[in-house]
């Protein structure tokens, strides 16, 4: 019990993982740069290159490498080694899950002397209809793309090729265990917030939204994820990011964005949550357990442990109450500038939006768990001079095309 407490407090603290060891190389777009800025010369590194932090300032840490020193962002490297991406949604066929399941008879023989005797230590009794998990599984068998019909290549250069690792996935032996017990949290928290506000299963816009992510996450550290958009009724200004890449939009965020830099500034500032590791560090689940808890569960339902339920009450409380620390939130708007300048967008983008919002009616939620408007747009302008989309893709705004959907 004891140790279920240091993981929740330890979840919510949002203190910095990149100070405490090595970091590796997770994207093409690393450099060691010369000074703290993205736009900043620098040489390349390779993917799966080892680093050592000396310090950090904002969104980038000082590095050595070999006899070198320098900067590098955080958009970049991770404090977790190079690993698979975690498939969402699909049963794993993996050589640990048939083992696992192979011994699952024979650990059940031996759960009392394990204290699993009781099945309420495994999952939440009688709590089955706070999470909406059917919905979630909606939003996860949208097939992940990335839409090249509103990309072109820069005058006078080849245009450059996105890969996803989706594509030479091996099974899920190979994710990384933080990456799993990540992804287990974060699909507790995204159903919960789908019994909270129902999720609009429009295809066409979500597979729109979907690609806008993945381009995204293609340029960041985060290639151990599927990032997943997902558009919930309400007409509250605001969207949420949940461990493992779930996020949400409102349908009331979406109906005030003008332009589609806008919307890839909030879906890019809501994967910067994620790919700085705001929601602290996870431990791997004991793989056994969720074998057991999986058989002992009823077909069509899912499992979540009361360790699990406490810390998703307490990221509710985020969502809704107290909000993130101020520090991590400038820290998100300064990722989404990174990322959106990555793949062509304009910089600019989340800062138009949220000058608009700081006019708009339907935003109370969004400013009493943010910092003030004010302060993120004078923060983003200093990232916006830090950036340049010199070299990415020219991007055709599609979002008109896509607005109408949304209903009035």
């Amino acid at each position: 019990m004891r140790s279920n407490y240091y993981f929740i407090g330890f979840l919510l603290l949002g203190i910095s993982v990149f100070a405490k060891g090595n970091v590796y190389v997770q994207s093409t777009k690393a450099k060691l740069l010369s000074q703290p800025k993205l736009n900043a010369e620098g040489l390349g590194l390779k993917v799966g290159e080892v680093l050592t932090p000396i310090q950090e300032q904002g969104l980038f840490v000082q590095v050595r490498v070999e006899e070198k020193t320098g900067w590098v962002s955080k958009l970049f490297v991770s404090p977790l080694p190079p690993g698979n991406q975690m498939k969402l949604g699909i049963t794993s066929n993996s050589s640990e899950a048939v083992v696992a399941r192979q011994r699952a008879s024979d650990f059940t023989k031996t759960a009392a002397a394990r204290g699993l005797s009781e099945t309420q230590k495994m999952r939440v009794r009688g709590e089955g209809d706070l999470y909406d998990f059917e919905s979630l599984r909606w939003l996860e068998s949208v097939p992940l793309t990335i839409d090249t019909r509103n990309t072109k290549p820069e005058r006078n250069k080849q245009p450059e090729t996105i890969v996803t690792s989706n594509t030479d996935l091996k099974g899920d032996l190979f994710v990384l265990g933080e990456t799993k017990a990540e992804v287990k949290l974060g699909r507790s928290l995204a159903a919960r917030l789908l019994k909270r506000y129902p999720l609009v299963r429009d295809l066409e816009l979500t597979r729109y939204l979907n690609s806008i992510a993945t381009k995204l996450g293609a340029v960041s550290s985060r290639k151990d994820l599927e990032f997943r958009v997902g558009v919930i009724e309400s007409s509250e200004i605001n969207a949420f990011s949940c461990p493992g890449g779930y996020l949400f939009l409102t349908t009331g965020s979406l109906k005030k964005i003008q332009t589609e830099a806008e919307l890839a500034g909030i879906i890019a500032h809501e994967m910067g949550h994620v790919i700085l590791f705001h929601n602290g560090e996870f431990t791997e689940s004991n793989v056994w357990i969720d074998i057991l808890s999986g058989l002992l569960t009823p077909p069509g339902s899912e499992v979540v442990n009361t360790a699990m339920a406490t810390a998703i009450g307490e990221m509710e409380k985020q969502f809704f109450e107290t909000g993130r620390d101020a520090k991590v939130e400038l820290e998100a708007d300064e990722a989404a500038v990174g990322l959106v300048s990555q793949v062509g967008y304009s910089p600019l983008g989340l800062s138009n939006y949220l000058n608009a919002m700081s006019k708009a009616e339907g935003t109370e939620l969004l400013k009493k768990t943010h910092p003030e408007t004010n302060i993120r747009i004078a923060k983003l302008v200093f990232a916006e001079q830090s950036v340049s989309t010199d070299g990415a893709p020219l991007v055709v705004d599609r979002w008109s095309e896509y607005k109408n959907r949304i209903a009035k």
